[in-house]
């Protein structure tokens, strides 16, 4: 097992932290961006802190300029941080298809009866605490199916407001247009919070506390709890 050292096991790889790290960051600026350009009444108290000396340097009032150089900024950001967000995911995802480093959709191979079986017995132990069935905890991997059900929401949440954006930044749409495009995007958006909202719920359950030291730290986990809690990674990486 060569990625184990002394009584630790590497599930996550310096890459794969660096970019989970820069995904992190610009996923929390798109969301306030995009959260102050889709509903900017109730968010026009974000942007009017820095509005207010953009509308300065812009030789607008400051009383009355504010929240439009503060939107117009929030607009310019969004968009720039999508396309690095958008680089940083095409980048990083080719270098893991490429050296088959994709262990994400393992557990879609499964039977769709095994795969069921396993997300309800993956929502009772979190949920309720309740056991998962030896049968069912010898079969995970590095990722559980819920993980892996989420992130294929992710995607598609991603290419939704991937697409749509270029539209709507780079296309000449007509009035219609753009409105389904920003439909589109408001809806990719949705998907993508409930994503985010499932996977901080794991991530964050006392279960997984030792997963989250290990992604901000040196990704490694305790041999011992990965044998527990994937033993068919443990396996696999036993066979390599």
């Amino acid at each position: 097992m060569s990625s184990k050292v002394d009584d630790k096991v590497e599930i996550a790889s310096l890459s794969y932290r660096i970019t989970h790290t820069l995904n992190l960051i610009f996923i929390l600026i798109l969301i306030i961006t995009g959260l102050i350009l889709l509903a900017l009444p109730w968010f026009a108290w974000i942007v009017y802190p820095f509005g207010v000396p953009l509308a300065t340097l812009a030789g607008l009032s400051p009383e009355t300029g504010a929240i439009t150089a503060g939107v117009q900024f929030a607009r310019l950001l969004h968009r720039m941080i999508g396309i690095l967000w958008g680089v940083t995911i095409i980048v990083y995802a080719s270098y893991v298809v490429l050296t088959g480093r994709v262990m994400l959709f393992d557990t879609l191979r499964k039977p769709l009866r095994e795969q069921l079986r396993e997300a309800n017995a993956l929502v009772k132990a979190y949920v309720f605490g309740s056991e998962i069935p030896m049968d069912i905890k010898r079969g995970i991997g590095r990722h559980n199916v819920l993980a892996s059900y989420l992130t294929l929401l992710l995607i598609f949440g991603v290419l939704m407001v991937s697409l749509s954006g270029v539209a709507i930044v780079y296309l000449s749409l007509t009035p219609e247009q753009h409105r389904l495009m920003l439909l589109i995007h408001d809806i990719g958006f949705y998907i993508i919070m409930i994503f985010l909202v499932g996977h901080l719920f794991a991530v964050f359950h006392p279960k997984n506390v030792i997963l989250l030291n290990a992604m901000f730290g040196d990704g490694k986990v305790p041999l011992e709890w990965a044998k527990d809690e994937m033993p068919a990674y443990i396996e696999k990486l036993r066979k390599a």
